[in-house]
């Protein structure tokens, strides 16, 4: 689903926190999920906008796990800390894919599962 572009322009029940509440994570589009991140837009450029300029400009949301802080910040409507919250984001999901990555099951030469 596509965010419309202003958050006053959805019925309370179909805004992202509530469709979050009522429907879990996974039934949010990238640009609902960076607005529950982002938390709050500007003047002139509510959340699902800011998001979605986000989005357009990193080309996608994995691409998002490699931009630094200034990355972030060219965006009109973020500043330090919103960057900084990005940023802290990034590298959760950052560390959760190498945890991942090296805990997986591997077959080991004696025959046996284990885990790396």
């Amino acid at each position: 689903m596509n965010a419309p572009s202003r958050l006053k322009e959805l019925a309370a029940t179909e805004r992202p926190q509530e469709r979050l509440q009522r429907l879990g994570a996974g039934a949010l589009c990238d640009v609902e999920l960076l607005a529950m991140l982002l938390r709050s837009g500007t003047r002139g450029h509510d959340v699902p906008t800011l998001a979605g300029a986000l989005l357009r400009e990193a080309g996608s949301l994995g691409a998002l796990i490699g931009w630094k802080e200034n990355d972030f910040r060219k965006l009109k409507g973020i500043g330090r800390v919103k960057a900084l919250q990005l940023l802290t984001v990034m590298e959760v999901a950052r560390r959760v894919l190498v945890q991942q990555n090296s805990t997986a099951p591997v077959f080991s030469g004696d025959r046996k599962w284990r885990r790396i």
